[in-house]
């Protein structure tokens, strides 16, 4: 099985949680401010609430910006997001950090209100301006990956920076990131190392999990057994990625690891009940093949579907093939097509050749062999010996183009020089491929 691709982002954007923080002042002298945090700490939102609306009927920001959190929570009052919205409004014009950061994330998420990446951008630029440090996190982010403003890696660390500089986890992890790639700083893998262990040690699984990946010493080196102790740490302690890795580890037997196909369905498991697509198709590999798991066909098609509705081609073409075959589920020739053109549309080779010789058959979709021929090529293109092995075929039997020996030959010879049996026997017996194709 193949181990999914990672892609170091600069951070988990459209996951920042909105602000609500406080600590509530000890003593006999509370405000009514005060009181309605001990209330809100109590869990007593009806009581917060109610403490809460003649302040910010009068104007005070931290009051009304508390009330919007409420309504976007649904703490003691039904869930609505546009008067949370409205709420975070009031206190975000009067300078309310906290308010003006939530309000962008709204803009950013388009929850009560419009989806507006431009709107999002200002707001959490004026909440960062003011030292916020997980809006400073946030416009790292934008700047970084071009939303709502135009790309700048440069700008996107010199926030990132201000966020760190205050202890924020997330942003020592993209920056740590930065100064690994090079991206909008100078390259640096001590720098990078540092700021990782800095994360760590907040808890940042990310950051645990990366130090697995990263072995100081040799450079990035993922199968040493450091790296398996710390990804095994990671993993441990939810994190999804870590989960699958540490997963896939004991199914090849790597970072000192004895090959163990039960540990890891376990722990694809755990990943794919988090809805990480790469282990839910492996997990249904497993139970495919019976490989630490019983063999069950049925489960098989079920983390395959799972899988193949977040867009993973690899299950969409094994989906694919089990509706052709009738493995686990209801024989069925269309959807069979279906789902393996939308993986082959994805780019996955195998699913582009099958794709040709559905057209050139007729399985699940009306015969076509110009469509076969198209998608021969394109796996082809992508090194598939067979396909090239089958467009020689359609030229030499005239199948969607015009009859053509010389042509056939060309595709036999490509495919025999990959060591295809079917297509050296079709340049003869014994014969020297190089000479016969030269």
């Amino acid at each position: 099985m193949k181990k999914a691709t990672r892609t170091l982002a600069l951070a988990a954007l459209l996951l920042f949680p909105p602000a609500v923080a406080g600590a509530v002042p000890a003593g006999d002298h509370q405000t009514p401010m005060d009181r309605g945090m001990a209330a809100y700490t109590a869990g007593d939102y009806a009581t917060a609430l109610k403490l809460w609306r003649p302040l910010a009927a009068q104007g005070n920001p931290e009051a009304q910006f508390r009330i919007g959190y409420l309504y976007a929570m649904g703490q003691g009052v039904p869930r609505d997001p546009e008067l949370a919205v409205t709420w975070y409004r009031k206190a975000a014009e009067l300078g309310h950090a906290k308010a003006q950061f939530n309000l962008g994330i709204a803009y950013l998420k388009g929850r009560g209100v419009e989806k507006n990446p431009k709107t999002a951008f200002t707001w959490i630029r004026r909440s960062a301006s003011q030292g916020w440090a997980p809006a400073q996190y946030a416009l790292g982010t934008l700047y970084g990956r071009g939303l709502g403003a135009q790309k700048d890696l440069a700008k996107s660390a010199r926030w990132m920076m201000e966020a760190a500089s205050q202890g924020h986890a997330g942003a020592e992890y993209a920056l740590a990131m930065m100064y690994l790639q090079g991206g909008g700083v100078e390259k640096n893998t001590q720098k990078a190392l540092a700021l990782l262990r800095q994360a760590a040690k907040r808890g940042s699984l990310e950051a645990i999990y990366k130090l697995g990946v990263l072995n100081p010493a040799r450079g990035v080196k993922p199968d040493s057994r450091e790296a398996i102790a710390k990804i095994r740490k990671a993993a441990e302690l939810g994190y999804v990625q870590a989960q699958y890795d540490l997963g896939a580890a004991y199914a090849k037997g790597a970072g000192g690891l004895n090959k163990d196909l039960a540990a890891a369905a376990r722990w694809f498991k755990k990943a794919a009940d988090q809805g990480l697509a790469a282990a839910e198709y492996d997990l249904g590999w497993l139970y495919e093949e019976g490989g630490g798991v019983k063999k069950n066909e049925k489960k098989a098609v079920e983390w395959y579907t799972k899988a193949a509705d977040k867009g993973f081609a690899r299950a969409q073409y094994q989906l694919g093939m089990h509706y052709a075959l009738g493995r686990g589920v209801e024989k069925d020739a269309n959807k069979a097509f279906q789902l393996v053109l939308e993986a082959a549309r994805a780019g996955f080779v195998e699913a582009q050749y099958a794709t040709g010789v559905m057209y050139d058959n007729g399985n699940g979709v009306q015969q076509d062999y110009s469509k076969a021929m198209e998608w021969y090529k394109k796996a082809a293109a992508n090194g598939n010996a067979t396909a090239m092995f089958a467009a020689g075929n359609l030229y030499a039997n005239g199948y969607g183009v015009a009859k053509d020996f010389k042509e056939a030959k060309k595709w036999y010879c490509k495919a025999a020089r990959l060591g295809l049996p079917q297509a050296k026997q079709m340049l003869g017996d014994n014969v020297d491929v190089d000479k016969v194709c030269q």
